[in-house]
């Protein structure tokens, strides 16, 4: 492989979080601009529930539902929207109960 091929391998666990987490943003300004927010919603919980249902030893997932959660929730208040603040709230808050209970 080329040397640009194994600086970019370098940067592809750096660059991942930062794009997952630029397109929860995307896809919740995009929800909520449309009246979408509802579905927004059910992915944003079913992405939860099948990263808590994972009997795996990676918690991965569980990060990045703690970040989305956070960001909805962040965004939600920035808008004033009370079920955004509040279904964020609830994801980020399962998600550290559940990587909390991974790590002990």
């Amino acid at each position: 492989m080329s040397d640009l091929s194994y600086k970019l391998a370098e940067l592809r666990p750096a660059l991942r979080p930062v794009a997952e987490s630029a397109a929860w943003v995307a896809s919740f300004v995009i929800a909520n601009t449309i009246s979408q927010e509802p579905v927004y919603f059910l992915i944003l919980l079913l992405v939860l529930g099948s990263d808590v249902l994972d009997t795996s030893d990676k918690s991965k997932g569980l990060f990045r539902d703690f970040i989305a959660g956070s960001i909805t929730a962040i965004l939600a208040l920035a808008l004033n929207d009370q079920l955004g603040l509040a279904v964020g709230a609830i994801v980020a808050v399962a998600a550290v109960g559940r990587l909390l209970q991974k790590l002990a």
